[in-house]
């Protein structure tokens, strides 16, 4: 049996190398906790603790100035939440909190359009893809899979 590989598909899906997972968490440690912010479910850890950053490293930049604006409007007006969960989907970035407001999920909706104009691999300027699995990737990097 022979298996095909659609244009752009992850083989196993994309992971944030731990190297700059850990900066992220280690900069923003007020975003990136491992537990939630309702009580009745603090037992229940984030998807960020499960499964770490489901993207490519060249969103880095894109999640990290994300990261430092929320975490600057939260400190500014004492707002708690947390990150669950930070990943690819349908190509683009999707970035899950608990907790929040209007300026935040406006900080997040911005950060997601900017991401169909980034490679996901590499971070160079690349384009939103929807041949088979929908990516967005470089010339380079389209060329590579």
């Amino acid at each position: 049996m022979q298996v095909r590989v659609l244009p752009g598909a992850p083989i196993l899906g994309a992971r944030m190398n731990p190297e700059n997972s850990r900066r992220l968490q280690s900069d923003f440690p007020q975003l990136y906790r491992l537990q939630r912010l309702d009580p009745l479910r603090q037992d229940s850890p984030t998807l960020i603790a499960l499964w770490g950053f489901e993207c490519g490293d060249g969103w880095m930049d894109l999640i990290y100035r994300l990261s430092q604006a929320i975490c600057t409007h939260i400190e500014s007006i004492r707002l708690d939440i947390v990150a669950m969960q930070v990943k690819e989907k349908f190509g683009t970035l999707r970035f899950y909190v608990d907790g929040g407001d209007e300026e935040v999920f406006r900080l997040i909706d911005a950060a997601e359009q900017d991401s169909a104009t980034i490679c996901e691999q590499c971070g160079a300027p690349g384009m939103l893809v929807m041949k088979g699995w929908c990516s967005t990737r470089c010339s380079s990097c389209r060329q590579k899979c």
